[in-house]
């Protein structure tokens, strides 16, 4: 029995399954490629947009993270002690210091005759007097309250003339010989009304 030909309808299917296998290729190709773009581009969107969700919540998360200590951070002062009220001072007694009782006229008189008397008793002026008007030496004493000297005894009167000048240097012996003078217990409380006074020198009652 001889073969029957192929009829044309199914030798052209070979041919047609042939050319549609690379067309469907390449439509899968396109259609891979463009779910590879669109893909990339929401991963793209996505990485994008990524960064703004971290800002708005980094202030939070900053926030909650404990603060790095910086150089001063690490010294430990001490705790400031509580202040307490001051204790309330005792109450200040003054001194009561009474005043100086002053030296009446009599009394003033009557201690310029015993501080005269004293110092005559360490006076030695010379035999003999000088001719023309006598020389009555004037002597500046400073006492301390026992009745000793406080500064060196002052001339207040230098004489002119030289005659009189031995006069002068026995009245200031007269005072230095006489120290510490033995002030009477009477006239103790007295004492600022005669630690300064001025001593007068006759040699005429000499």
């Amino acid at each position: 029995m001889a073969k029957q030909p192929k009829s044309r309808k199914s030798a052209s299917r070979p041919r047609d399954a042939l050319l549609a296998g690379p067309a469907l290729r390449i439509v899968a190709l396109r259609v891979g490629a463009a779910a590879a773009l669109i893909a990339a581009a929401g991963g793209l969107y996505l990485w994008r947009g990524r960064p703004v969700e971290v800002a708005r919540e980094r202030p939070a998360a900053v926030a909650e993270a404990p603060a790095s200590p910086g150089p001063l951070a690490a010294l430990t002062l001490p705790a400031p002690e509580p202040e307490t009220a001051p204790a309330p001072e005792p109450p200040r007694r003054e001194a009561s210091v009474e005043p100086a009782k002053p030296m009446s006229n009599a009394l003033r008189a009557a201690f310029d005759s015993w501080l005269m008397a004293a110092y005559a008793k360490c006076w030695k002026a010379p035999k003999t007097l000088p001719e023309g008007e006598a020389y009555l030496p004037k002597v500046r004493v400073a006492f301390k309250e026992g009745g000793e000297l406080a500064s060196p005894p002052r001339l207040v009167n230098p004489p002119s003339d030289p005659a009189w000048k031995p006069h002068a240097e026995a009245a200031l012996k007269a005072v230095k010989g006489c120290d510490p003078l033995h002030v009477p217990d009477k006239y103790a409380e007295y004492y600022p009304s005669w630690k300064s006074r001025t001593v007068y020198f006759d040699p005429t009652r000499n």
